[in-house]
């Protein structure tokens, strides 16, 4: 079980802390819910209850953690199956399990076709473009809480370990 003013990782969906865990007033039931607030966007709160195993959620990285996965990302192996429906499928797959390694793989595969797109002239698909920007989204607001600092500073670090920038 998760505790009060923890910082967690909910779907995919980014980085908020848990405000409360309560019975909600606005429904007729006696079941605990975890009230999340978003960390990084205006986002709305969600309510999720305690006793859900089909939702994905973990505690934030530690900075030992995250300083690892980036030690490791130039010389990680992006994920990027030449198949679009095979890369869509999988991509909604990494993004519901939320697992760092995973995102960052997917993070790099994107990041890298990205690239070789532009040298050719060309822009990613819609559907990478999408997958893109949810991942970046995850990785980086977690990765902005984990160091104590802002999202553009993270997305300019992975830049430069990627040699995207």
């Amino acid at each position: 079980m998760f505790k009060i003013n923890e910082s967690v990782v909910y779907e995919g969906r980014g980085v908020y802390n848990i405000e409360k865990i309560d019975m909600l007033d606005f429904l007729n039931t006696n079941e605990m819910y975890y009230i999340l607030k978003p960390v990084c966007n205006d986002g709305g709160t969600i309510y999720i209850k305690t006793n859900n195993d089909k939702v994905s959620m973990r505690k934030v990285i530690t900075k030992e953690k995250a300083e690892k996965y980036l030690d490791d990302l130039p010389k990680m192996t992006g994920i990027y199956d030449e198949n679009d429906r095979v890369r869509d499928k999988e991509y909604q797959s990494v993004l519901k399990s939320c697992e760092c390694g995973k995102c960052f793989g997917m993070l790099k595969g994107i990041m890298h076709a990205q690239k070789n797109r532009q040298e050719s002239g060309k822009k990613l698909s819609i559907s990478d473009d999408k997958n893109l920007q949810r991942v970046e989204h995850l990785l980086f607001s977690e990765l902005a809480v984990v160091f104590d600092t802002t999202v553009e500073r993270i997305e300019a670090q992975i830049a430069k370990l990627l040699q995207v920038a």
